[in-house]
């Protein structure tokens, strides 16, 4: 599961009613009246500034912001930690992992169709990148075929599963 998103779950099981009207008042500016009547929740509030890209895993200062506002000294502990976690950069299993990756993306070149199809991508989304980046040959390689292999490998490695897709 996606540590921001835990985060902002902890964050919302720790807000009052009263904390969550302060964090809509807040909000004002950023949301539209009609989609703050709709939030009962701080997750609903949470999705809704995903949603408008005023908040994400590398853009925490608004949630600094708020939780400061509200003097909450617990949930900003909370958010040090995941910021903490992240500027410590992933466990070394992963970092050799990501380190392959690039290996990969940076040498599989013309062959990356090749590796798409062995790695069950349907000829549509081969199509689709291709189109979204036509005699772009750098580009084409790393948004198909190194996230989907990274993806492959990394549950092949969690999971103990054979190279087979």
């Amino acid at each position: 599961m996606d540590p921001f998103l835990v985060l902002l779950h902890s964050v919302s099981t720790g807000l009052s009613s009263d904390e969550l009207t302060e964090l809509k008042f807040l909000c004002q500016g950023r949301v539209g009246k009609r989609k703050l009547e709709r939030v009962h929740s701080g997750l609903d509030l949470f999705n809704v500034l995903l949603e408008q890209n005023e908040l994400d895993a590398e853009r925490t200062g608004l949630l600094r912001e708020l939780l400061a506002s509200l003097r909450r000294q617990d949930l900003l502990r909370l958010l040090d930690d995941f910021e903490a976690g992240a500027a410590g950069g992933a466990p070394p299993e992963e970092r050799d992992l990501r380190a392959a990756f690039d290996i990969i993306c940076d040498n599989v070149g013309k062959d990356w169709r090749r590796l798409a199809r062995y790695l069950k991508v349907t000829d549509a989304k081969i199509d689709a990148i291709e189109e979204k980046y036509p005699r772009n040959l750098t580009e084409q390689a790393p948004d198909s075929s190194c996230r989907l292999l990274s993806n492959h490998v990394i549950l092949c490695v969690m999971f103990g599963a054979s190279q087979q897709a």
